[in-house]
């Protein structure tokens, strides 16, 4: 099931953290512990610092800044846990459409879709290794440093992340260095696996919605139309069912997707949204301030992940809503107008179906697309004005 080379990376990718729906092990159910434990325990040894840190306004808007990206990576896996079967049910389904193609082209138009995808899972997490390394490199910066350029004191070593572990952090920095890292690891892990899962989807759906057009474009041919009232009628309507039955599993398809994942993504926007504004806010502090150019390319450099991530998850919201508006072209732009009268009151009456968006997204509320992108930055650039007003207000007491 699901073995279809094109995918292959995000199965071994959801293997790895345990998410493969169709393990049934032990260790799968051992690993999603592992992973949970060791980023909420990431989560908590900050929330910790609380207890023997001074309580300030600027100390609680830093922790939140990078408390808030990892509840992040952890809402997704966890959701990918909770619902694990209605993965499994979308992967069937991506099964089932594969079956349903008739000719090489159609072949062609998902396998195109699925080489995109796969493209993008390997430049994601070529970026997601690279941040890392990076990160890394910064911690141990000074050691190598030390190492190199020897002074006569060390080097300090100061982590970018506000921790209490309750021990003596410089005699186990090493360890507690070894659980920034895997935390990070698993976050950076789970973020984009999960998210390219759904990319996935959403790219098979506009593969689907395409030859959905495709065979509606092309279901009335001067061939067809030659042959006598009967088997003409026939030929037409299987046609054109097949355009609409494709096109109808496809609306299905999101249908299912919403009613299972939205409702945890709108607490996903939520989180998000606060994420960014956050480390806006930090990252102009400390652009002011003029102060450890470190934490200011870390916050820099969560701003442009949060920014791409949503950027990237509108976009394709709205490659679906331009794909499922090409039936309504695909209809009109066909040779409707040769067909006899009984398959044009077909096609109007499918045309107005068309007409409906096919779209991705929290009821009313809230749409993927480009609009949707714009409408998240917007959201996210006025919470960061109150909080930065505040914050000066808050200074000039």
């Amino acid at each position: 099931m699901y073995a279809t080379e094109e995918y292959e990376i995000n199965r071994m990718l959801l293997e790895i953290l345990g998410l493969w729906p169709y393990q049934q092990s032990y260790f799968a159910e051992i690993r999603k512990v592992f992973f949970v434990s060791t980023l909420s325990a990431f989560i908590i040894v900050q929330l910790l610092a609380f207890t023997t840190t001074q309580y300030s306004t600027n100390l609680l808007l830093k922790i939140l800044s990078l408390t808030l990206p990892i509840l992040f990576c952890i809402a997704k896996y966890y959701i990918f846990i909770i619902q694990a079967d209605a993965v499994k049910q979308m992967l069937e389904r991506i099964q089932d459409n594969w079956r349903m193609l008739k000719n090489k082209l159609e072949v062609d138009i998902v396998e195109k879709h699925s080489y995109i995808a796969r493209f993008l899972t390997i430049i994601l997490m070529g970026f997601c290794c690279f941040g890392l390394i990076m990160y890394t490199l910064m911690q141990f910066f000074p050691i190598i440093l030390d190492i190199v350029i020897p002074l006569n004191e060390s080097r300090l070593r100061r982590s970018i992340f506000i921790t209490e572990y309750f021990i003596d952090q410089e005699k186990y920095m090493y360890a507690i260095l070894l659980h920034y890292i895997l935390a990070l690891i698993i976050a950076i892990a789970a973020l984009g696996s999960v998210t390219l899962i759904i990319i996935t989807y959403a790219l098979h759906i506009s593969a689907l919605l395409n030859i959905a057009s495709y065979r509606m474009e092309n279901a009335i041919e001067w061939s067809i139309l030659a042959i006598s009232s009967p088997t003409r009628e026939y030929l037409l309507c299987q046609r054109i069912i097949h355009a609409v039955t494709l096109h109808r599993r496809t609306s299905e398809f999101i249908k299912f997707f919403q009613s299972k994942f939205m409702v945890f993504f709108a607490v996903l926007i939520i989180i998000g949204v606060s994420s960014l504004s956050l480390n806006l806010f930090q990252f102009l502090r400390l652009i002011k301030m003029n102060k450890n150019i470190i934490e200011s390319m870390l916050h820099g450099a969560l701003i442009f992940i949060h920014l791409a991530y949503m950027f990237l998850i509108n976009y394709v919201g709205q490659i679906l809503i331009d794909r499922g508006k090409m039936l309504f072209k695909a209809t009109y732009n066909g040779m409707w107008y040769a067909a006899p009268l009984h398959t044009q009151k077909l096609l109007l009456f499918i045309m107005q179906k068309a007409t409906v968006n096919m779209h991705v997204g929290y009821g009313n509320t809230f749409i993927a697309s480009l609009e949707g992108f714009a409408t998240l930055v917007n959201a996210a650039v006025s919470y960061f004005t109150v909080i930065y007003s505040t914050g000066q207000k808050n200074e000039n007491n």
